[in-house]
């Protein structure tokens, strides 16, 4: 079985106890290389004048650093020097496990409770207050990326979707850890740093969707067209309309768009969803006509000519096709 090696400030004496705790974190938590330790400055500062504790276990997922630590309550800071990091920045992953914790960083301040997953970017400044016995468990993600690919905020949304996943990851990998190998280690460590680029890659999307209107409103666009193309109601003018802009700042909005204009991407999203149907076998007892009318098409000539101009086909061929394959 494998274990997780071990280090505890019962192994220090009082007097040297904080100065040994920091160089703990530097070398096993963070994986400091010595010439960053030069440049770096850290401080451990108990809280309600008792004595500091600390307990830590470390291992690896591969290229992944992992740890559980547990504190008494304390005040955790570090400052570097900006130039020390100037391409790739790592990163540390936290998984509050217990207690309550105060993270700033970048001017961001935020308190993370039981089950709550924040990222620290270890090429900034950072501090991390500890009011009660806080428990966590740290990933260590060398080269994660410059600093426009890691996470803006400290906080990541492990509620549901990838970081729900991500948190399941690093539970599970902890409490498996005795039971794994040497190849299901590397695997699992890959598999959590893939997760956190996805997550984030996800997250940034989202924010320059927030803050880009044009963005924005693009996928807006998409999106309502999406919901309604079974309508027959559905038109330029109607969706400027719900939007309440002019028919000219859709157009607009959607310029960008190269391959089409916007009537023409409602047409073809439309086609899309027939041929879909005229591939199921579920329609297989609905005819052509049905299909079209279903989706838009109130003509079925003008259906057939514009579902040959983009597959090459009759709708009758597609679906014969179809069925054969």
């Amino acid at each position: 079985m494998r274990h997780f090696s071990s280090v505890s400030t019962e192994h220090f004496s009082h007097t040297k106890r904080l100065k040994e705790w920091q160089d703990v974190v530097s070398i096993h938590l963070g994986k400091t290389p010595d010439r960053i330790r030069r440049l770096e400055s850290t401080s451990v500062s108990p809280l309600y004048k008792e004595p500091f504790k600390g307990r830590l276990e470390y291992g690896a997922l591969g290229e992944l650093q992992f740890c559980r630590m547990v504190c008494s309550p304390h005040r955790f800071s570090r400052r570097i020097n900006k130039t020390t990091y100037r391409d790739a920045h790592p990163g540390l992953l936290v998984l509050q496990m217990g207690g309550v914790s105060q993270v700033e960083q970048s001017g961001k301040s935020s308190s993370f409770t039981p089950g709550d997953l924040f990222f620290l970017d270890c090429g900034r400044d950072f501090s991390v207050t500890g009011t009660k016995y806080c428990e966590y468990l740290t990933l260590l993600c060398d080269n994660l990326g410059t600093p426009a690919t890691i996470p803006k905020d400290l906080r990541i949304n492990n509620r549901n979707g990838l970081g729900r996943m991500l948190h399941n990851f690093i539970v599970d990998a902890y409490t498996q850890y005795p039971f794994l190998n040497d190849a299901t280690t590397c695997s699992l460590g890959k598999s959590i740093i893939s997760l956190l680029q996805n997550t984030v890659e996800n997250k940034n999307k989202e924010e320059e969707l927030e803050h880009n209107p044009r963005l924005f409103k693009k996928k807006w666009i998409k999106d309502f067209i999406d919901r309604n193309l079974s309508s027959h109601e559905l038109t330029v003018e109607r969706i400027a309309q719900i939007a309440q802009c002019s028919t000219r700042t859709l157009h607009r909005a959607f310029e960008d768009e190269s391959e089409c204009s916007l009537s023409e991407y409602i047409w073809q999203r439309r086609l899309t969803r027939c041929a879909e149907d005229l591939r199921d076998p579920n329609s297989i007892g609905r005819t052509i006509s049905d299909v079209a009318h279903k989706w838009g098409f109130t003509c079925s000539a003008h259906f057939s000519r514009s579902f040959k101009g983009l597959y090459g086909v009759s709708p009758r061929v597609f679906r014969d096709s179809a069925r054969a394959g």
